[in-house]
């Protein structure tokens, strides 16, 4: 790895993931209303989504999508259609008593948090646009240069979104005790509300130029 490439591509990342974006606010909705143990989960699940598109990025991916523009066009509607009826389904969702024994699968958010990375064409995006810029083509070896830079990301913007989901629920448990069942519904359509504006914003990406 050329070290200079390295630090710079560290420096980049780290402004691109505290920029808000669509991730900052999905990284928000899921804190709003999430355990720690389903924001940990969720963090895992997109991490794994990550070094799932960085190893398709290392293998050719870019090319496949400017060659296919309809596997593009479908990986969008995916991840509209799943986020819209996560938004959905989170809307509608009944504010819970507050003694309410809550209980979660360990799969589903791990599952959602994957779902939600891979199918979301602004990630591609960004790791076919940027991470390359970052790699030295004089030293050869460009698969394991472009998985060590996609690894460093996802090792970021885990650490980040950890971070960002706790401290938002952290913050709800603070004002737990002054939340009505009013205030709860309010966050639950705020949070779907957000999941249905990402899902349709997914369509207005462009595909990967080869």
């Amino acid at each position: 790895m050329n070290v200079h490439l390295y630090l710079s591509f560290i420096l980049t990342s780290l402004i691109v993931l505290v920029v808000p974006g669509p991730s900052f606010a999905y990284a928000i909705a899921v804190g709003m209303r999430s355990s720690r143990q389903v924001i940990l989960r969720n963090a895992l699940g997109m991490a794994l989504g990550g070094l799932t598109i960085t190893m398709a990025l290392a293998f050719g991916v870019a090319q496949l999508f400017a060659a296919y523009p309809a596997a593009f066009v479908a990986l969008k509607f995916i991840g509209c259609t799943y986020l819209v009826a996560l938004g959905i389904r989170t809307f509608l969702t009944r504010p819970e008593p507050k003694h309410a024994c809550k209980i979660e699968t360990s799969a589903t958010p791990l599952l959602q948090g994957f779902i939600v990375e891979t199918a979301n064409p602004k990630a591609i995006l960004f790791y076919v646009s940027l991470v390359p810029q970052f790699a030295d083509p004089e030293l050869g070896h460009m698969e394991a240069q472009l998985l060590i830079l996609g690894a460093t990301f996802v090792a970021l913007q885990v650490t980040w979104d950890i971070a960002l989901m706790l401290g938002v629920h952290r913050l709800g448990a603070i004002a737990g005790g002054l939340m009505s069942t009013k205030s709860q519904r309010i966050i639950n359509r705020i949070s779907g509300t957000t999941f249905i504006v990402l899902g349709l914003a997914l369509l207005t990406q462009e595909r990967p130029v080869s």
